[in-house]
């Protein structure tokens, strides 16, 4: 008799267990066609990439080397949020460091993007004194600028490589410009520097949302059993 109980409540509790998630499912089917997970206003795309335009590149705190720029000075090329303008070297050791006012989130995957134009080429890169995976190439985005018209090229970072714990924050790396492209005999040719952006992918959501109200069950069940 005792074990038939059990059972009676065993299925009572499976089921509502399976209506809350349920719920939990149709809240984020609602909440998607609602477009609760798109693109927010801070967002801007540059050679089909998604970029956070309160991640981008705003600070110039050490060079070296000469620089040739598109136009303007170093810091004004480097900061100034277009991928039309850009600078290279072509001095032994050239670098630049650059700072993030609003420091860049280290979560899975890609966080960090460096535009170059013309051919592509390779990048070294140094944060918190790690060089992370050594030589980082830049691919071809498909974009071009127009006036002089020339290819936009990417190279994709992931904080991971240089040490960086998930969820802990970057605030500034080190960009070394004299790496010669094996391929063209080219020095990189940076033009922008942003942090991707990052949004909670819709699975991880609909689960928190399962969980909320399986949870929201729960609390509703004690009171009931209180009243």
């Amino acid at each position: 008799m005792i074990a038939l109980e059990l059972k009676k409540l065993g299925q009572l509790f499976s089921h509502k267990a399976l209506r809350s998630l349920g719920l939990g499912v149709a809240a984020g089917s609602m909440m998607l066609g609602l477009g609760a997970f798109a693109k927010p206003a801070s967002a801007v795309t540059v050679g089909g990439i998604d970029l956070n335009s309160q991640a981008l590149a705003d600070e110039l705190l050490e060079s070296f080397g000469s620089f040739t720029t598109s136009g303007g000075t170093l810091d004004s090329v480097l900061l100034d949020g277009q991928v039309t303008t850009s600078a290279f070297s072509a001095t032994p050791g050239a670098f630049v460091t650059l700072g993030f006012s609003n420091p860049i989130l280290n979560s899975v995957g890609n966080d960090l993007a460096i535009f170059e134009l013309g051919l592509p080429d390779s990048f070294r890169f140094e944060i918190n004194g790690s060089e992370g995976l050594g030589e980082y190439l830049t691919t071809e985005t498909g974009f071009e600028t127009s006036n002089p018209t020339r290819s936009i090229n990417v190279a994709l970072i992931d904080f991971s490589d240089f040490g960086v714990a998930i969820g802990d924050y970057v605030s500034e790396i080190k960009i070394k410009l004299d790496t010669i492209s094996e391929d063209f005999g080219s020095t990189p040719d940076i033009a922008l520097v942003a942090g991707i952006r990052s949004v909670p992918e819709p699975s991880s959501m609909l689960g928190l949302l399962a969980t909320a109200g399986f949870l929201a069950y729960q609390r509703k069940s004690k009171i009931a059993k209180k009243a």
